[in-house]
């Protein structure tokens, strides 16, 4: 019989200290706690459904790709003389107009394809004589502008992932400034002037059209010496598209934020479930006067005792609030006596007035 109650004694003194390792809460704030962790249960929850679960997804898949190149070449080609020994003279020097006797420009565009499609295209060349005269800021005022038509042609329809097309032509620049000099004659006074060669068409890829175009600038003016602008080379690149639709897996990046704050959720309900536990009794008690004087000891005064009470009419108040309204309106301090724990004793605070002695009485017992 000793031993049996030996081991009962045991069993009580382990359960009343494993009582003490639970947090005491009061049951409305346990009850907060598993409304926030069930309203973060639910919201990790959804997110992670909606994050990590496959999904369609349209994207522009390159199915070929094109590039377009553009470029000229030029040599002046040189009348009979005793200066230089050569047929002509390469591009990008000073040229004489004395012993010019035409430009050859050599016009070259190349189409290239990843794979192939459908290619067929036009093209002309053109040349351009402007007359202008210059204003007070420099900017071109036109005049004229006269187009002459030197070449067309056409890329005939083939199925091939490379066309190009290759144009030589010999520019002879006396009869455009000759060209010039009738159409200032009709208009009775002389232009400045630009004359420049145009490279221009489009290719036709596969049903969508590519446009090209270059430019050569050659003066027709009555310079004794002059200079050849051309454009650099002209790139034009790009993809052709189509829209397909793929199921994408999410990357688990995208989504470990919300599993972590699943389990925090989870962790924080289990927490609250098994390591806290309703605070009762003379605990709970305590707890509702000290949040009471949290909330009005600033308006309360401690005295050592209550004075007889006898010979008042006693006024038993509902709530502390009211307690508070009442001493604002009457203009009378509410008094406390302290216990040992600085609470209030018995849960009581007094007002007392000329005619009457108004209590509001907690209901908690906190005695000395």
């Amino acid at each position: 019989m000793r031993f049996i109650k030996k081991n009962k004694e045991k069993e009580t003194q382990a359960s009343d200290i494993n009582a003490k390792e639970y947090i005491k809460l009061t049951k409305n704030i346990r009850i907060f706690f598993y409304i926030v962790g069930a309203i973060l249960l639910i919201i990790s929850a959804v997110f992670l459904f909606i994050k990590a679960r496959p999904h369609m997804q349209t994207k522009d898949e390159i199915i070929n790709s094109y590039n377009i190149s553009t470029d000229a070449s030029y040599k002046v080609h040189l009348l009979e003389n005793s200066v230089f020994e050569g047929e002509f003279l390469e591009e990008g020097r000073l040229y004489s107009s004395a012993i010019t006797d035409f430009i050859r420009v050599d016009f070259k565009s190349e189409l290239t394809l990843t794979d192939a499609l459908n290619i067929s295209g036009n093209y002309y060349i053109n040349a351009v004589l402007q007359g202008y005269q210059s204003s007070n800021t420099d900017e071109k005022i036109v005049i004229y502008e006269k187009t002459y038509p030197i070449k067309e042609g056409a890329i005939d329809n083939s199925f091939i992932n490379y066309a190009t097309i290759a144009e030589s032509l010999d520019i002879d620049r006396s009869t455009y400034r000759d060209y010039a000099k009738d159409i200032e004659a009709v208009l009775g006074g002389e232009t400045e002037k630009d004359f420049y060669i145009l490279f221009n068409g489009k290719y036709d890829v596969g049903g969508e059209e590519k446009e090209f175009s270059y430019k050569i600038d050659i003066p027709v003016s009555k310079d004794k010496f002059y200079e050849i602008n051309k454009d650099s080379i002209v790139v034009d690149s790009g993809d052709f598209t189509e829209q397909t639709t793929i199921k994408v897996q999410p990357k688990f990046g995208s989504y470990v934020v919300f599993i972590a704050l699943l389990l925090v959720s989870a962790g924080f309900i289990a927490f609250v479930r098994f390591f806290t536990v309703n605070m009762e009794g003379k605990e709970l008690a305590l707890k509702k006067l000290s949040q009471m004087m949290r909330k009005y000891g600033s308006r309360m005064i401690c005295i050592k005792g209550i004075p007889d009470l006898s010979e008042k009419p006693v006024i038993n108040i509902k709530s502390m609030t009211e307690m508070v309204e009442l001493s604002d309106e009457i203009r009378e301090a509410i008094f406390y006596v302290e216990s040992e724990n600085e609470l209030p004793k018995d849960g009581k605070a007094y007002i007392l007035s000329k005619d009457f002695v108004y209590i509001y009485d907690s209901g908690i017992q906190n005695e000395m």
